[in-house]
């Protein structure tokens, strides 16, 4: 089986942007699974949803990119 490569986004955000991105994403996890609704067909258009414990690694690690400038 072999494996698939990751396609990965390099974006730019403001400060403001970089606070909704990690509320959005915590709200995120908060949401009953079946509260999430039409929002499940967006996120599961990249295969399977990320577990909440990807969801806390990816926002420390937006946490982390985030209090650098580029």
């Amino acid at each position: 089986m072999s494996k698939q490569k990751k396609r990965r986004f390099h974006i730019s955000i403001t400060e403001r942007e970089h606070a909704t991105i990690l509320a959005a994403l915590r709200l995120w996890q908060e949401a009953d699974e079946h509260n999430r609704g039409d929002l499940r067909d967006i996120e599961e258009t990249a295969g399977v949803p990320l577990s909440n414990e990807e969801i806390d690694v990816l926002c420390e690690r937006i946490n982390f990119t985030g209090n650098r400038e580029v």
